[in-house]
């Protein structure tokens, strides 16, 4: 479950990771930050965030009312969201140079990313209101806990590393597992049936161009491929939590192999990397060496390979009773679900608080480790100052686990949930601004069945057209263009687009806002499309109105999709149009005062270096990102 090995190289590796994932995250998000949060963008920061009121009221209570720090504006001499442009780039830069150089990730450094993030978080709205927001949030305050108080401390074992390092292996455990049950609760019938592999390649958010390809593959690889997912994301999580690393490898290797074929058929930005972060708490330090393992006694060698063998029949005979199987003669292989509704149930009234219990006796053993290591240090001193330190190491980590508690098992079986503490569910209420510990269920149902909905805009400079779609970065829309490769990216407003499809303008008013901005010309929000859009180069239309489209994967054929007009989906809409207007302006996306910009150094700053990010697509900006990656995984390959 805990192995007795230091820890040191993986608690290293994990905070570079994290640290790389918030520099991603930062960059991805300040080259979008003048469309999507501007005055004149589609959900202008001002509208949610009063700065002014810091003159009268108090900080304290301002940022127990949202914590950011964007509270100060009115101090610094810059716009609200030149301060959030700032906060990106300090973010960007501290990101990186704690990859580059692991000796400068402390508990500082990573405590200013979180601060930052969670600052720009608070203000996002719609457009930062993802789970691996929420994930990154909370990844990142573990590292906080995870990293030295000290520089130059990478390479140090601390007595108290598998406390901390064992928080983020029960997060990998609360969210995997999580998202393997909740696509089973659902009730949805393609994940029961086995057939939600073909629709989620053309209908996920923005596939790649290999997605194309893997719909193509036959319905039986499909089935075997959801099978695949239910094994890896539900029992497999329980091998966290393993007694031996042979065990933990197997699920570890397992892990990665289906994040990076998320990789390569879906743009998930920053989560993919993140979520392999995640899984390096698995390992320790013999993960990362090329060095022998000590030979143990013939028996004990034999009854581990005894044990390891059974573990991995009983996983094998375990599957087979769930799932069945049929070969055929043409070596095909049909597959199904052998259980229903209820037997699933069941086995959730086990398995979710079966979780806690083992999860809080890892974290048991995790603390005795720590104690045994810090009784292990040089000196009287020293002893009674490691030991003291690990007791509040201990307290904090029972502290997360019992936060985690509500979260967990609240979406899961809510008999669990009952018996929890009240204490965890009030204190887990009152820090609900921090997300310090949050629920997760990724892919949970299968939208798209029947073909990918996808909103196309159209502008005109005549009501009765002819209409011309704008052209989005990266959504789908042309049908002869080919999905992009962008990860680790994150198109925030394309990401939108895609929710939009699934209910209606009227329950998405930043797409009105958007709508309008685009009647409006404004070139902040125009930015956020493509830049080879017909709009782009011209004046604005004088008309603008939506469509809803059905979209497919065609099987052959110059173009990659194929798509089905099935109605209105915006009516048609002009600058003039007075009820939105007064929407909008009720929204307090229209009508606000324009803030005074100051010809400072740090102003003209900023807009030389907006300047530059214009250059590239963003996408290509954060693939540079490459040298710094390659290095950090090499021990790990090599091993």
């Amino acid at each position: 479950m805990i192995s007795s090995e230091s820890v040191a190289k993986v608690r290293t590796l994990f905070l570079q990771s994290v640290s790389l994932s918030f520099a991603v995250a930062f960059h991805s998000l300040y080259t979008q930050i003048p469309g999507l949060y501007g005055d004149q963008g589609v959900l202008p920061a001002r509208a949610v965030l009063h700065s002014e009121r810091v003159f009268k009221e108090n900080i304290v209570d301002l940022l127990v009312e949202k914590p950011t720090l964007l509270w100060v504006t009115p101090l610094t001499g810059l716009t609200l969201v030149q301060l959030m442009e700032v906060f990106s780039l300090v973010g960007v830069v501290l990101g990186l140079v704690a990859t580059a150089w692991p000796a400068v990730n402390t508990k500082t450094s990573m405590a200013i990313l979180w601060v930052l993030y969670l600052s720009l978080f608070q203000v996002g709205q719609t457009f930062l209101s993802f789970q691996w927001d929420i994930l990154l949030l909370e990844t990142g305050f573990l590292a906080i806990i995870c990293a030295p108080m000290w520089p130059n401390n990478h390479k140090t074992s601390l007595p108290w590393d598998k406390v901390t390092l064992y928080l983020v292996r029960w997060l990998l455990f609360r969210m995997m597992f999580a998202s393997g049950v909740v696509k089973l609760t659902s009730g949805c019938p393609t994940w029961w049936g086995l057939t939600a592999m073909p629709t989620h390649y053309f209908s996920q958010c923005l596939p790649t161009p290999l997605a194309w390809y893997a719909a193509q593959m036959p319905s039986w690889m499909h089935r075997l491929s959801v099978v695949s997912t239910f094994v890896i994301e539900i029992p497999m999580s329980f091998l966290f939590f393993a007694p031996t690393s042979s065990l933990r490898k197997f699920t570890f290797v397992n892990q990665i192999f289906m994040m990076i074929v998320i990789m390569l058929s879906g743009n998930y930005n920053f989560f993919n990397f993140l979520y392999i972060s995640l899984c390096l708490s698995l390992a320790d330090n013999s993960w990362l060496t090329t060095t022998p393992a000590k030979k143990s006694h013939p028996i004990t060698y034999c009854s581990w390979c005894m044990f390891h063998l059974a573990a991995y029949l009983g996983m094998g005979w375990a599957v087979g009773q769930v799932c069945n199987f049929k070969l055929n003669s043409d070596f095909t292989v049909d597959s199904s679900l052998a259980f229903n509704q209820k037997d699933f149930d069941t086995f959730l009234s086990y398995a979710v608080p079966g979780g806690i219990y083992i999860g809080g006796f890892g974290l048991l053993v995790a603390s005795i480790f720590a104690f045994k290591d810090a009784l292990s240090q040089p000196g009287k001193f020293g002893k009674f100052k490691s030991v003291v330190t690990v007791v509040l190491y201990c307290v904090l980590g029972a502290a997360m686990f019992g936060l985690s508690l509500p979260s967990y098992s609240g979406q899961l079986d809510r008999a669990t949930y009952d018996r929890v503490p009240r204490a965890f569910k009030q204190w887990d209420r009152r820090l609900q601004s921090l997300h310090l510990t949050s629920s997760y269920g990724l892919f949970r149902s299968m939208t798209g069945v029947g073909g990918r909905p996808e909103v196309i805009i159209e502008g005109s400079d005549e009501l009765h057209g002819p209409w011309t779609e704008y052209e989005f970065m990266y959504k789908p829309g042309n049908i002869t263009r080919a999905p992009t490769f962008m990860l680790p990216h994150q198109p925030r407003l394309d990401w939108q687009m895609w929710f939009a499809a699934l209910g209606s303008y009227q329950h998405n008013p930043w797409f009105v806002s958007l709508t309008y901005r685009l009647l409006e010309g404004q070139p902040e929000v125009l930015k956020l499309l493509d830049p080879e859009s017909t709009f782009a180069k011209r004046n604005p239309p004088k008309f603008i109105r939506a469509n809803l489209f059905k979209y497919h994967f065609t099987k052959a054929g110059k173009d990659w999709w194929s798509r089905e007009q099935q109605g209105e989906y915006m009516p048609i809409l002009t600058r003039d149009h007075k009820p939105v207007i007064d929407f909008l302006k009720s929204q307090g996306i229209l009508g606000l005062k324009a803030e005074e910009k100051k010809n400072s150094v740090t102003s003209n700053l900023l807009e030389s270096l907006r300047t530059l990010t214009t250059l590239a697509p963003p996408h290509i900006q954060i693939w540079s990102y490459a040298w710094v990656v390659l290095p950090m995984f090499k021990p790990f390959i090599l091993a």
